[in-house]
Formats: structure tokens, C-alpha cells, sequence
């Protein structure tokens, strides 16, 4: 007798089905169609995510597409996983949030997402996502009723991302000042206003930690180069992953109901 086989087109169908059943059990009409849209995107993310890591490297010149090596099985498999994670946050945020700022939330996890899936593969984040970030981070703020707290938690955070990058960069004696991540942690700052932005950079400070750890445990350099750097190389560290993990809980703990008002402000709830 042969053992079925668990693929990844079995995950997605399964998860879409489980989202699509949770969804109609949803607790609001506003929150049962919001739960059946994330159900729809997640197969759709996995697809569309699949793409734009195959060309925009190749619209951006960092490789030609005769370069192009095909996504290993592990690789498709971490893609699968996370946007099947972002997908289930956004749920498990529709039971205690509104539906449009649980999307909100949700927007900023895909763009998470999919800038470090950039990062693992590539070792590169395109401005073509980073500059949507920080605009829609920018756009949600001022919907949502914060804008003053989007803009100022922004430009924090590129002064604290840019004062971080220049002091590596004389501790190391290299060029650490990439422009990437300073933008990276500024689109952070929008999404997570300024009242949650202290939050933001400890728990990125332990994913960052985390990602080292997991570097030295498999022997991979912490360190990497820019990709279309000048005649003088940029080095950089992976910090996509680690602002996509300082996203998460933010998002997840500051409207919780169960925390203490003080929790919930330093949240930036």
C-alpha cells in the first residue's frame, strides 16, 4: 500500500479550506469576509511571491536571468510556510481587532514576508518593495487615525537605524551604511507608530540575535556584501528577518485584550 504524500499543494488546499471553514464561523459579517479574502490570498501570495522573486532580481540588474538557479525544495518550502504564518496572524488578529486594522496589520506582515524572503535568497531588499512598505505604513497610519505617530515612529526609526549602521560601520571598520536597511527600519517605524517602536527594535534586536545563533550553529557568514555595491563594497547584515519578527508580535500582543493598559502602550496599543 502506498503512503500518500504531504506536498505542498496538499498544505495549501488544506490550509485554504481550514481558513475558508474558520472564516464562516467568524464572529462579524465584516470579519468572516475579511477572513475569506486572507484565505483567498494565501494560495494566491505563495504564486505571486514565487514570481517577483524570480524576475524582479532580473528587472533590478542584481542577476541576469541566465543566472537564474531554480528554488530548492527547501526554499519552496520555507515560502509555503511563511505565508501560510502571515495568513494565520491575520486570522488570529480578526478575533480581537477590527477587520480593517487587522488588514492593515496585514499588509505590513506580506510586505515582512516577502522582503525576507529577498533576504534569505538573495542577500538583497529591492526598493521596488521597500518603498511601498513605508507609503502604504504612511497611508495606514493616517486611515487608522495616527498619523502623526506613523510619521514620527518613521523618521525614529531611520535616525536610530542610521545612527545603529554608522556606529557598526566605525566599531568593524567597514561600510555597514546600506541605504536598504536604513529604509527597511524607517517602513517598521511607519507601521509601528512611534508609540510602538521601542517594542519594535527589541524584539528585532532578539530576532537578530536569533538569525546569528542560527548562522554560527550552520557556519554561515552573519556578514554579507550588498549586491550592486561601488568600487568600495557595502556590508550588511540580514535584518529583514529580524524586523519581520519584531513586526509579529507587536501587532499580536498590542490589541490583545488581556494585557494591562501600561503593556498595551508600551505596544504603541
Amino acid at each position: 500500500m502506498r503512503t500518500p504524500r504531504f506536498t505542498d499543494a496538499t498544505l495549501l488546499a488544506g490550509a485554504t479550506f481550514a481558513m475558508l471553514a474558520w472564516s464562516l464561523l467568524a464572529h462579524t459579517t465584516l470579519a468572516s469576509l475579511a477572513g475569506i479574502g486572507v484565505a483567498l490570498w494565501f494560495p494566491a501570495s505563495v504564486r505571486l511571491y514565487a514570481v517577483l522573486l524570480h524576475w524582479l532580481p532580473v528587472a533590478s540588474g542584481v542577476r541576469t536571468h541566465a543566472d537564474y538557479v531554480p528554488p530548492s525544495q527547501q526554499q519552496q518550502h520555507e515560502l509555503v510556510a511563511s505565508c501560510l504564518l502571515t495568513a494565520a496572524c491575520t486570522l488570529t488578529l480578526l478575533i480581537y481587532t477590527p477587520p480593517s486594522e487587522a488588514l492593515a496589520c496585514a499588509i505590513a506582515l506580506n510586505f515582512a514576508n516577502l522582503l525576507a524572503q529577498f533576504d534569505r535568497r538573495e542577500g538583497w531588499l529591492p526598493n521596488a518593495i521597500l518603498m511601498p512598505m513605508l507609503l502604504c505604513g504612511l497611508l495606514a497610519g493616517a486611515g487608522l487615525g495616527y498619523p502623526g505617530s506613523a510619521i514620527t515612529g518613521a523618521c525614529t526609526a531611520w535616525i536610530l537605524g542610521g545612527a545603529g549602521l554608522f556606529a557598526l560601520s566605525i566599531s568593524l571598520r567597514g561600510n555597514f551604511m546600506s541605504g536598504a536597511d536604513a529604509l527597511l527600519l524607517c517602513a517598521c517605524g511607519a507601521w509601528v507608530g512611534f508609540g510602538g517602536i521601542w517594542a519594535f527594535l527589541l524584539f528585532a534586536g532578539c530576532g537578530l540575535w536569533g538569525v546569528w545563533a542560527v548562522r554560527r550553529t550552520t557556519r554561515t557568514p552573519m556578514v554579507q556584501v550588498a549586491p550592486n555595491a561601488a568600487l568600495r563594497p557595502v556590508w550588511r547584515y540580514p535584518l529583514a528577518i529580524p524586523c519581520a519578527l519584531g513586526l509579529l508580535p507587536v501587532f499580536l500582543l498590542r490589541s490583545t485584550p488581556l494585557l494591562p493598559h501600561w503593556a498595551q502602550t508600551l505596544l504603541g496599543g
